[in-house]
């Protein structure tokens, strides 16, 4: 194998990656949309499954919605950049960064979503007390999850939008 081929190999691999993580992240944006129906509704009911079970959620229906809504975008996100990937100039230091920044953020939110809804005091948006609430352990576990991600993924998507504007160059002066 030459350098390209190890290239393009690679190339090829981060791609099915991200994609397969993105799959991942909106299939559990979609159970979490059960729980965002159940939590809406009181109970879990399966049409055509006969009967329902009454239940009561942790945590509230604004933050099960963020679960749901939250994952699938996020899952769209990896999938975009994993299917742009070929298409962007990026350094052999910059395109490893970029898959697995957004393979950590992607699963620190869905941590970070997931916590927050089973009712982390404080929405688990700060590591001590907030104006929502008192900063408990689940609180502070969701704050450590989804920290990380809120510092790499900013960078990720520069790199992203670097990368695209490289590209849009060099295929304008090819044009000529």
């Amino acid at each position: 194998m030459n350098d390209h081929d190890d290239h393009e190999h690679g190339l090829r691999r981060q791609r099915a990656l991200m994609i397969g993580h993105g799959a991942l992240m909106i299939f559990a944006g979609l159970l979490a949309g059960f729980a965002f129906l159940f939590d809406l509704i009181g109970e879990m009911t399966l049409w055509p499954i006969p009967g329902s079970i009454t239940v009561d959620l942790p945590g509230d229906t604004r933050a099960w919605r963020a679960a749901h809504t939250g994952n699938i975008m996020n899952g769209l996100m990896i999938i975009g950049v994993g299917l742009a990937l070929p298409l962007l100039r990026l350094s052999a230091r910059a395109r490893p960064f970029v898959v697995w920044g957004l393979v950590l953020t992607v699963w620190g939110n869905f941590g970070f979503y997931l916590l927050s809804a089973l009712g982390a005091s404080g929405r688990g948006l700060s590591f001590g007390p907030n104006r929502f609430g008192g900063g408990d352990a689940l609180s502070v576990l969701a704050f450590l999850v989804g920290y990380p991600g809120a510092f790499v993924a900013p960078i990720v998507l520069l790199l992203v939008a670097r990368g695209a504007f490289r590209e849009a160059r060099a295929a304008r002066a090819e044009e000529g």
